[in-house]
């Protein structure tokens, strides 16, 4: 149909009433998210040309849960959504900051379901924890909900947003065999907790390709250090002590810092090789030292900008979304930065 498509035929196709339709396309505000949804959608194919995706006179409200600022790579995924929330001015969304501690995980699960009154979407970087798995389960029979950077398994979640994880730690194990050439040894494994989803991909990939490509290197069962940097560096420390044969770390979580100074400490980062993910301003500064040989990157901001642009269209703000969802890694060592 041409751009003389009235009114009446949006209505009509819709299923809603003409006052509905030009509250939505004139931008006049008073429509819930799901019927003006419905009526852009039509409109659009209807072949209607008139500027029908904005201006939206209800602000979207989109919920953006994270770990809380201590972890790094939560924190520079936080200011990414800030950062380019300017680029979504027209489309009227507008992102609020949420906090929820990795160890208590029914709050996350409480914190979700009080998210899904008050806002139009969700945007997760949580663990796959049962209760968290339910009531994501729930909400999204309300709204739409994406997971950034680890998935949730659930049929209630939209999309994920990220990079492939099981490839990262396919990548990783690759590097490890390399760079540590016709070395033998171990290889220790640190996690953040198997409850990420994208964890446990990392940790099957590495192994799938050490078996693979490198018989003579085998890796410690991973220990998880729950998101803590002292942890991280203690569970190194403590397989350091019981294997005398560790030639690298692959580290897939929080707490490369601590860990690096352990090292320096224990005057070792010459002989081991240091593998790990989220180039931070003091990762970058350890790369080009040497005490890091190879840090994964999954970019914050493209993720943020890929979750909002996904939840956007899905809200009818917008005709199509970003190329996605998987975020394609970068490889940094000290030339690259």
């Amino acid at each position: 149909m041409s751009q003389r498509a009235t009114i009446q035929d949006i209505a009509r196709h819709s299923g809603v009433s003409t006052a509905t339709v030009d509250r939505v396309i004139n931008g006049r505000g008073g429509v819930k998210l799901a019927k003006e949804r419905v009526v852009l959608e039509t409109a659009r194919q209807l072949g209607d040309r008139r500027r029908l995706i904005a201006p939206h006179a209800r602000l979207a409200r989109i919920a953006v849960v994270t770990q809380p600022p201590g972890n790094l790579f939560h924190a520079a995924l936080q200011d990414s959504f800030r950062s380019i929330m300017p680029a979504y001015r027209e489309q009227n969304i507008a992102c609020f900051e949420h906090h929820s501690p990795l160890a208590h995980p029914e709050r996350s699960a409480a914190l979700i379901r009080a998210l899904s009154h008050n806002y139009d979407g969700l945007a997760l970087c949580l663990p796959d924890h049962p209760a968290i798995r339910q009531a994501v389960t729930e909400a999204g029979q309300k709204l739409p909900i994406v997971t950034i950077a680890s998935d949730i398994t659930s049929p209630g979640r939209l999309a994920y947003i990220g990079s492939d994880n099981y490839r990262a730690g396919r990548i990783a194990a690759d590097m490890m065999g390399r760079l540590l050439g016709p070395r033998t040894g171990r290889v220790a494994l640190i996690a953040g907790t198997m409850h990420y989803i994208g964890h446990q991909q990392r940790h099957r990939g590495f192994m799938a390709a050490l078996d693979e490509r490198y018989a003579a290197l085998c890796a410690t069962p991973a220990r998880e250090c729950l998101e803590n940097d002292d942890r991280a560096a203690d569970a190194v420390h403590a397989l350091l002590q019981e294997h005398r044969d560790i030639v690298g770390i692959y580290h897939f979580s929080t707490g490369a810092d601590a860990i690096a100074r352990l090292l320096e400490k224990l005057a070792l980062p010459e002989r081991l090789v240091f593998i790990t993910h989220e180039l931070t301003l003091h990762r970058a500064s350890l790369l080009k030292s040497g005490m890091i040989d190879l840090v994964l990157d999954q970019n914050p901001l493209l993720e943020a900008r890929m979750a909002l642009s996904t939840l956007c269209h899905h809200l009818g703000r917008s005709p199509a979304p970003l190329d996605g969802p998987l975020i394609p890694l970068c490889m940094h060592t000290r030339e690259t930065i």
